[in-house]
């Protein structure tokens, strides 16, 4: 970008910082024209476009045969860890077609995986291993063998026999078949039962509360658009839900959460057939992107005819995967950032969620000639003309990468003009504008922590932080018109890429329903440097970073301890100082130091003195009532840490706690509380318990 932005004369970039919206065509056929004189521009072109053979986010089978070896090395060696990263890393780069030792080498990783999975008892993400791999190659004797493995040991006998039966049918080998009938003959001792294991659980949250009637949108006299309902709308009334116009997963995110549903990946992920980009986790998601199905490639017109009709049908329920119950449109999110092109994972995240807008408008529309249709189709709001000079000529730069990059794939239906340029720069300013972040809550880590499948311990309680974490960038046509507030009265949330938004209080007939979009940057200038906000009076502003700096040092360390959940008795004494400073320096109610009291509460429950952690986590509750009032969603998930404490020492304050963070969470998530925090259940179940046992 910045050799780009060098090579526009200074006179071109000032008629670009005083474009205007109507003069933009012209302002970017000047710039169009500058770079399609440049033999860089097309050098930057050529690189973000390359072709799949030299493409360096394209399948590779060296690559996928080395890694392969690799894998195998570690799992002889018992090391299934690596061999599990290797195997994946493995089908990353695998091509669909690739064949190794006469075996499709996609299937063969994918049982090689299976094996360290089951090796692992991680039996379900093995059986779905198995499945991809039949589904490739029906007739793969080691898949079924594999697969009945898995069945035996989560005990779904029924299954178990079938796969083995199966297995021993397409096997050639005579050791081979005396190995499958010899655990056939143990399995068929055994009580069977039946049992369905689904290839992917969508984990939407479909059943829905009665919607409160929202008015589309007004204008307000300070803030523009805005959303207003007719009605009364009492707390916790689920007002909104939304599917994406468009999104797109943030970089950081790639490799540990699913490019489609933004859910973390589980260790049995799935790389898309065609490209080294995108990781997904299940067929479901994949194939909801756009991505083709897994063919099964083997030729089994005759291999199964001596086979029951129960054990074929059985067969082709595995093998022919049927997904007719995906809610696909004919628009492939994916599918033009395919084939291992370098910009999808170069460009910066909004550009390639420009990317997918402008393909789905193409999808919808047939042609991307007449611009401004795709802008007044969305009707959304932007500050093009106030932008700084420079932001202006990164919008329009990025607008002639981008349409030269979407060209390529759509040659007939994409022109780059002076007018589809302008367009996209505006596309680009209204993402940045109205672009909504899709958050997951940070996993649970901590001991005893109730997303492992634990119960709450006894000695170590529950006080993981729960943290959102900003996995996904979307636009949300109609989510967008919803204002910020510094006192909101809504709350949003998401479930896979499904925005949902909730009243948090009472609201009035004709009352604004606006969010809070996170702290706001700069928002404390309004005073003169090194004067107090409060009073105005001068303070040693250099002085009292110093302190908050050196303070933080102490608890950045504490904080690495507790992730190892390790702490030490000299750690925690530097910590406690570090406190003393911090309440010296900044006032009593800072948010900094409600997160010190709590990094201290966890701390103290890992050394086991959990009076010391209830007092911390109560002055990190008293702080943040005062910031947010007692009703915020940050004191819901402070009282859960509470609750877990109170437990452990005998507190029966811990039922009025939970009770507490309760009915916070139901405001804030409705019925949907339970399903997406189901250690809600976990921690009223251990209350009733204890309050039972301790009358």
């Amino acid at each position: 970008m910045e050799k780009l932005k060098s090579l526009v004369p200074e006179n071109l970039k000032q008629m670009v910082g005083s474009t205007t919206a109507d003069d933009l065509p012209s302002s970017s056929s000047f710039l169009l024209r500058l770079f399609q004189q440049s033999q860089l521009f097309f050098q930057v072109i050529g690189d973000l476009t390359m072709d799949p053979e030299n493409a360096l986010c394209g399948k590779k089978k060296d690559a996928a045969l080395e890694l392969k070896r690799q894998g195998n090395q570690c799992f002889l060696n018992g090391d299934y860890a690596n061999a599990l990263v290797y195997y994946s890393k493995a089908l990353l780069v695998a091509p669909m077609n690739a064949v190794d030792m006469d075996k499709n080498l996609v299937a063969t990783l994918y049982v090689n995986r299976a094996s360290v999975l089951h090796k692992m008892d991680l039996q379900l993400e093995s059986l779905r291993d198995c499945n991809r791999a039949l589904q490739i190659s029906s007739n793969y004797a080691k898949a079924w063998y594999r697969r009945g493995k898995a069945n035996v040991s989560m005990e779904i006998f029924d299954d178990a026999i079938r796969d083995f039966q199966i297995s021993k049918h397409v096997e050639v080998s005579f050791n081979g078949k005396k190995q499958i009938d010899d655990e056939l003959k143990v399995i068929q001792h055994q009580h069977s039962r039946s049992n369905t294991v689904n290839e992917h659980s969508k984990n939407k949250l479909d059943d829905y509360d009665d919607l409160i009637q929202v008015k589309l949108h007004v204008t307000t006299s300070n803030k523009g658009r805005g959303m207003v309902s007719p009605t009364e709308i009492p707390p916790s009334s689920l007002i909104h839900v939304e599917e994406p116009y468009a999104v797109v997963i943030l970089k950081h995110c790639r490799e540990t959460h699913c490019h489609y549903c933004l859910n973390e990946l589980p260790v049995d992920k799935v790389p898309c057939p065609s490209c080294s980009i995108p990781l997904y986790c299940s067929q479901h998601c994949q194939i909801q992107a756009g991505g083709p199905m897994l063919r099964n490639v083997s030729d089994i017109q005759d291999i199964f005819k001596n086979l029951s009709d129960d054990l074929r049908m059985y067969i082709q329920e595995i093998t022919l995967c049927s997904f007719s119950e995906l809610r696909t449109e004919n628009v492939h999110e994916h599918k033009h950032e395919c084939d291992g092109v370098h910009w999808p994972a170069i460009l910066p995240s909004e550009i390639v969620l420009a990317g997918r807008i402008v393909a789905k408008f193409i999808a919808q529309r047939g042609v991307f000639a007449d611009a401004s249709n795709l802008v007044d189709m969305l009707n959304l709001s932007h500050h093009f003309p106030e932008m700084h000079t420079d932001s202006k000529l990164e919008c329009i730069i990025y607008s002639i990468i981008l349409l030269s990059c979407l060209q390529q794939f759509f040659p007939s239906q994409v022109e780059i003009n002076g007018n589809t340029t302008s367009q996209i720069a505006i596309l680009i300013s209204q993402i940045r504008t109205n672009s909504i972040s899709i958050v997951r809550m940070k996993s649970f880590d901590a001991p005893g922590s109730p997303d492992k499948g634990e119960r709450l311990s006894s000695v170590i309680p529950f006080t993981c932080n729960m943290e959102q974490v900003r996995v996904g960038q979307a636009i949300y046509t109609t989510g967008s018109l919803f204002n910020h507030s510094c006192k909101p009265n809504i709350h949003a949330y998401f479930n896979s890429r499904t925005l949902f938004i909730r009243a948090t209080s009472f609201a009035a007939v004709g009352c604004p329903l606006e969010l809070s979009y996170g702290p706001q940057t700069d928002s404390f200038l309004h005073a003169g440097p090194s004067h107090c906000l409060k009073c105005g009076s001068y303070c040693d502003i250099k002085s009292s970073r110093l302190t908050v700096d050196k303070a933080g040092i102490h608890f950045t360390r504490l904080q690495q301890e507790i992730n190892l959940n390790r702490v030490s008795e000299t750690t925690v004494s530097d910590a406690l100082g570090a406190l003393i400073s911090l309440k010296s320096t900044l006032h009593e109610y800072n948010r900094r130091i409600a997160e010190a009291e709590d990094n201290l509460s966890q701390a103290f429950c890992l050394l086991g003195k959990l009076e010391l952690a209830a007092e911390h986590c109560k002055a990190s509750i008293r702080i943040l009532e005062k910031l947010y009032g007692g009703n915020h969603i940050a004191i819901g998930n402070e009282l859960l840490k509470l609750s877990s404490i109170l437990i452990s020492v005998g507190d029966h304050n811990a039922a009025d706690c939970i009770k507490r963070s309760s009915k916070i969470f139901r405001c804030y998530y409705g019925s949907n509380a339970n399903t997406m925090f189901p250690f809600l259940n976990i921690l009223e179940e251990e209350t009733h318990k204890f309050v039972s046992t301790h009358l």
